[in-house]
């Protein structure tokens, strides 16, 4: 056995199914928070490796073994390697305790041959590079530096959503724990791995103790063992987790121990349902337990109370009232009341003549009573309301014996009546309090769920940037890579033509890098508020001119004509005119790109409004293919072209985004629509002046 500094495993359990596997948490010096490890026998000996997937971060406590004893994560079907944690790392057993004896001298790290071999490959490349390309090399350099300074401020500025995530994340954390019910969200593994604060008010344990553990280890043996005859199967230490698996959703009370100083068993309802991403793959599951102690008590304590009021009967009455054969009072005394006040008011009376039109409604009651006084029967608990003044409502339960003469004749009824009043008001606020505790916990549960759903979609639209980026800027950089090495490889031996078509290929990619570049520093600024508009009133004809002016080499070598279309007396609006004309360039070099050859773009220029502010719209329109349905949106998205437009003759994909921030800096709005014949159209509004119209 090796020697060294021993570490305590500590919250050990054996993985359900696994003789020889067991799990546990430790310190390890140099590592901050704790480590889930998964301990193995192999023969005689124990060792331990970490118990989470090197490469997504699956659980491998149950995963099974190939033939030389290598776990196959059963998320992707990688092979890991049972050899510890950094190093192989022996575990010694004490009795039913475990330490990991450590080393105080790591292993090297090796390097691959497949990466040293990469490596001299790529060496031997740069050795042999032309020096005739090193000024053209060197240009390219200083436009990388650029652009990597323009990455590094976009990562600055992707840090910061990725803290205001964060911060998003802290708050959803803030909202669980302000809930009054447990929630417990268990992952895929059957593990705790959050607990709100709740734990620690209603129970006194630990969130964070609970973190790694099975909901079972919460619940009474008595509230595990119905569910574990029900799926007998079901390895000890995950019956509720499985149990959920196996329903989809579950709904129970049971019993759980307070840590609290009264050590109470407290009553729950929990409630569970299984969590899915996006694409239906099992994330784990929510439980949800409400406290229902104070329910429980209070019913106990009506039943409790129910019972008196039965025992109190047998010997004593509220109200003792007598009848004659036609069930008219003609007695009705009660403690506490003045006997012969209360005989005047009700002598002669029938009980129909007190109660409310509501509890008259109830013919189902009234016909029962009148039966069981038609056939001289014995009655109990015959309860109705009356309003004995304007606004109170009573509610007696009744009972009563029917009385005869000794000749056998029917004299009337002679019982007792109970106020109940008191019963129904508990009944009913029970009724209130248990469905406004179930759409309260529905209610909380969706709004955590919407809130990790948000976060995840902010997550997934900053990996989708970066690929994206990544992409754009590869591609030119391959090219100028490429043809560079081809005339390294060519030259004195191919046609000068050719080496100059080289250098024209590399000087293209070069220029759309430049292009890409330059998007990218316009849609930063953009995005970050750091362009100041220049707001004034300006001639917007006059700008779309300029535009014209600008674009009309490439309009006359494709055959397109541009038709203005003025509809308004006045084309003044409140613009940045350097900043407008950008806009207009890039939806005009759009139209350009994707209309056919001899066709006409149309530039309208309208009035319109923009909410209560007098606006002026511009509306430009191809004769193209149009935009595919679905996708008018989605087009201004960061490096989105339109499915039906990707023709592959170039572009950045930033175009229409970069109109789109421009558009909001003028507080205006932009559109895309298909025109109902044929081509696409895109309108921006933007107002005409700085205030709402006067009187709106």
């Amino acid at each position: 056995m090796s020697t060294g500094r021993t570490i305590p495993i500590r919250q050990l359990r054996q993985v359900a199914g696994q003789r020889n596997r067991l799990c546990g948490v430790v310190d390890l010096p140099g590592r901050p928070g704790r480590q889930h490890i998964l301990i193995i026998k192999r023969g005689a000996a124990w060792t331990a490796l970490s118990a989470t997937c090197p490469h997504e971060g699956y659980r491998l406590d149950e995963s099974p073994e190939d033939e030389e004893g290598r776990i196959v994560c059963p998320a992707h079907g990688l092979k890991v390697e049972t050899e510890g944690i950094g190093h192989t790392l022996p575990v010694r057993r004490d009795g039913d305790d475990f330490v990991l004896i450590m080393n105080d001298e790591a292993p090297p790290t090796a390097t691959s041959q497949a990466d040293i071999q990469r490596l001299q490959a790529e060496l031997e490349a740069l050795r042999h590079a032309n020096t005739s390309l090193e000024q053209q090399i060197g240009a390219v350099t200083v436009m990388m530096d650029a652009m990597v300074d323009e990455v590094s401020a976009k990562s600055r500025l992707l840090e910061e959503r990725s803290a205001e995530q964060a911060r998003l994340s802290a708050f959803v954390t803030n909202v669980m724990d302000t809930m009054d019910s447990l929630l417990l969200v268990v992952d895929r593994f059957g593990c705790i791995k959050q607990a709100n604060a709740a734990v620690r008010r209603c129970l006194g344990i630990d969130p964070a103790s609970l973190v790694g553990s099975s909901p079972d280890s919460l619940l009474t043996a008595e509230t595990l063992a119905p569910l574990h005859q029900a799926a007998p199967s079901v390895a000890a230490g995950s019956v509720l987790f499985r149990t959920i698996l196996l329903r989809g959703n579950l709904e129970m009370e049971t019993c759980i121990e307070s840590r609290l100083p009264d050590a109470t068993l407290r009553h729950f309802m929990l409630r569970a349902s299984t969590l899915h991403d996006r694409s239906g793959k099992l994330q784990g599951v929510v439980i949800v337990g409400s406290d229902i102690t104070a329910l429980r008590t209070r019913e106990q304590a009506l039943k409790d109370s129910e019972q008196r009021f039965r025992d109190y009967s047998a010997v004593s009455s509220d109200w003792y009232w007598e009848t004659d054969a036609e069930m008219r009072f003609t007695e009705y005394i009660g403690p506490n009341r003045n006997s012969k006040q209360l005989i005047d008011i009700v002598r002669g009376a029938r009980r129909e003549d007190f109660a409310t039109e509501e509890d008259l409604a109830d013919t189902t009651k009234w016909l029962g009573y009148h039966d069981a006084v038609a056939r001289r029967m014995e009655f109990r608990d015959f309860d109705y309301c009356i309003r004995p003044h304007a606004t109170d409502l009573t509610w007696l339960s009744v009972a009563g014996l029917p009385t005869f003469s000794a000749s056998g004749e029917f004299l009337g009824y002679r019982g007792t009546a109970k106020d109940i009043s008191a019963r129904k008001s508990i009944e009913a606020e029970l009724r209130r309090h248990r469905d406004h505790l179930s759409e309260l916990v529905a209610a909380q549960t969706a709004d955590v769920v919407a809130a990790k759903e948000a976060a995840e979609r902010a997550n997934h639209l900053k990996s989708e940037f970066l690929a994206n980026m990544s992409h754009e800027f590869c591609t030119p950089l391959h090219g100028i890579l490429s043809y560079a090495r081809l005339g390294e490889t060519r030259t004195g031996h191919a046609p000068d033509e050719k080496i100059i078509n080289y250098f024209e290929r590399i000087h293209q990619s070069g220029s759309r890098l430049g292009v890409l570049v330059n998007d990218l520093l316009d849609l930063a600024k953009l995005e970050s508020r750091r362009v100041d508009f220049m707001l004034r009133l300006a001639d917007m004809a006059t700008v779309v001119e300029r535009v014209h002016n600008d674009l009309g080499a490439l309009m006359t070598s494709s055959g397109i004509t541009l038709a203005i279309n003025c509809q308004t007396a006045s084309t003044v609006a409140l613009i940045d005119t350097q900043q407008f004309h950008h806009a207009v360039q890039n939806l005009l070099s759009n139209a350009i790109k994707f209309s056919p050859e001899g066709s006409t773009i149309t530039v309208t220029l309208s009035d319109a409004m923009l909410g209560k502010r007098e606006a002026l719209a511009l509306t430009v329109h191809d004769r193209g293919i149009g935009i595919p349905p679905g996708e008018e949106e989605r087009i201004f998205d960061k490096f989105v072209q339109s499915s039906a437009t990707k023709t592959g003759a170039g572009g950045t994909g930033l175009g229409l985004a970069i109109t789109q921030e421009i558009v909001r800096g003028h507080s205006g709005t932009i559109s895309a629509r298909n025109h109902p014949d044929g081509g696409a159209m895109f309108e921006i509004r933007v107002p005409r002046a700085g205030l709402p119209q006067s009187g709106t």
